[in-house]
């Protein structure tokens, strides 16, 4: 049924000039005034009907692919509301009939509840595997960011909030979470493949002969060629050393390492962007310096870069992020993919068979462990913090310039830095201690010299900024925004404050706020409603 034909049948207007979107045709529709059903997932190009006039309503549709949203018992609709859906290409109208008539009259034309999607659903560089999720609340109450609802039985996130760090990956019991990774058959299509091993992989086996031995291990795998992330590592050390010398920079430098601690400065902490280094991941300088050179000795074959990731944050960084421009990696695969693979050829691997394939010192493959990028930069004045909640405390009191005479804030999501990823194999104490001894050997071969250095330090920079995501303001206008604080304040004060999560929010006041962002009503609290 076109939507031309819907609006005349509730007696409908569209709140703006699309003739593409009064010819479109619709066969589902879902009705809801929570914007968490949305989020559970319906078929895509369904209209949605509600009596919700707020901006999260044009986000939620975007969000689950839903193109069309009819406005019932003529709510006033803002322009901004008009506007936001103008540009997101979405059609919004607006009806004086209720919600429940709506509904009749358009079953009565053959339009039908959107079925659930039957599968996974995505949630940005993780994948929710709805048939094992119980909806037990372990995600909920880990998530740093408060990114994770449990709505209908089922986790739901909102991925503007979600920062990626693998933390619902680590404690879900059921392993409803996992990545979203491409598949070992991906090498096929390539003629000529280069392998580019996260530092944190190589602490994953014990007792290795030497970092060759794993190098030509890793190739073994059907690689043509293989480079070291801490290649890349060990340019940008060498750069951020060199800026450190130039006095030309703004103290301190917050490591630009983990993907997910520039997420949570972007999402919280928006006063500290300025502090943040500009360089790209290691992985990505390491990406362009491997196709540069590939192009250039096999310029007839199709080229395929893979990076084999410790965690989540690194894939979407890699993948979905717009902090740079565009990737020169082809393909993410995980380490706990591959590991067992590895391991086999390592036992098979004879002294004769490996090959000379390390390009890096020391200083970069320090950058596994807490504390070893810090140490590859050159200065004392340093604060390594390994674990997201460590990290919220650290940039507080920096905020609060309760911290002074630091030169460099090394940050990692993960406790135990990248060695303690949510894709890793090996506990990542004994990780460190494995990887210690190929720290030593490069000590022992290269001394403490940089092997690569940042000869032209512009390309390394990222080519975007950062800037602030407010996705936490209630919303976008002050006074408004005000208005609802206060309202929050008032059901906070009604509400029992003893966190049980039986509502799925992870706190009373994530609660308060889900209720005045209008995605629950005060009525899921069980304990208020006794």
């Amino acid at each position: 049924m076109k939507f031309r034909e819907i609006l005349r049948a509730v007696g409908a207007e569209l709140l703006y000039e699309n003739e593409e979107a009064l010819e479109k045709e619709y066969s589902y529709a879902v009705a809801t005034d929570l914007m968490s059903n949305v989020m559970l997932g319906n078929v895509d190009d369904s209209i949605l009907i509600t009596s919700l006039v707020n901006a999260q309503v044009i986000r939620a549709s975007e969000m689950m692919n839903l193109s069309a949203i009819i406005i019932t018992s003529s709510k006033p609709v803002t322009e901004d509301m008009i506007l936001l859906a103008a540009n997101r290409n979405i059609a919004l109208a607006l009806t004086q009939l209720p919600t429940f008539t709506v509904c009749g009259k358009l079953h009565q034309f053959g339009i039908t509840e959107g079925p659930a999607t039957a599968g996974d659903e995505n949630i940005t560089s993780i994948r929710l595997n709805s048939s094992r999720c119980i909806g037990c609340i372990h995600c909920v109450r880990e998530c740093p960011t408060e990114a994770i609802r449990i709505r209908g039985g089922k986790a739901v996130v909102d991925p503007d909030r979600c920062i990626e760090c693998g933390m619902c990956i680590k404690v879900c019991p059921r392993h409803a979470m996992r990545p979203m990774v491409d598949p070992l058959e991906a090498m096929d299509r390539y003629d000529y493949r280069i392998a580019i091993p996260s530092s944190a992989f190589l602490g994953q086996f014990r007792n290795v002969p030497s970092r060759n031995h794993l190098l030509t291990a890793i190739k073994q795998m059907g690689f043509d060629d293989v480079y070291e992330e801490a290649i890349g590592a060990e340019i940008v050390s060498d750069a951020t050393r060199r800026r450190f010398l130039s006095g030309k920079v703004k103290l301190p430098i917050i490591s630009s390492g983990c993907p997910s601690i520039l997420k949570l400065i972007r999402l919280k902490f928006p006063n500290l962007i300025e502090h943040v280094s500009d360089y790209r991941p290691p992985a990505e300088i390491v990406a362009q310096m491997a196709r540069t050179q590939a192009q250039q000795e096999h310029p007839d074959r199709k080229i395929g870069i893979f990076y084999i990731a410790p965690c989540t944050s690194k894939i979407s960084f890699i993948k979905e992020s717009d902090e740079i421009d565009e990737t020169e990696i082809d393909e993410m695969l995980a380490i706990s993919d591959v590991y067992r693979q590895v391991l086999h050829n390592l036992k098979n691997l004879k002294d004769s068979q490996v090959q000379s394939l390390e390009r890096t010192g020391m200083t970069g493959l320090r950058w596994t462990s807490p504390g070893g990028e810090s140490l590859a930069v050159g200065t004392d004045r340093f604060i390594a913090i390994d674990g997201i909640y460590e990290v919220m405390e650290i940039f507080e009191q920096l905020e609060n310039d309760k911290l002074s005479d630091i030169d460099f804030i090394e940050a990692d999501a993960c406790v135990g830095g990248c060695l303690g990823g949510s894709l890793t194999v090996e506990n990542c104490y004994s990780a460190r201690a494995n990887m210690k001894r190929l720290v030593d050997e490069a000590k022992r071969k290269y001394g403490s010299r940089y092997v690569n250095s940042a000869t032209d330090a512009e390309h390394l920079e990222r080519t975007k900024e950062l800037k602030f995501r407010p996705v936490l303001q209630l919303d976008d206008d002050l006074s408004i925004s005000l208005k609802k604080m206060e309202e929050m304040g008032h059901i906070l004060g009604e509400l029992p404050g003893i966190d049980c999560g039986v509502c799925g929010a992870p706190t009373c006041r994530a609660f308060a706020e889900d209720v005045v962002r209008g995605t629950i009503t005060e009525e899921a609290c069980i304990i208020q409603r006794k």
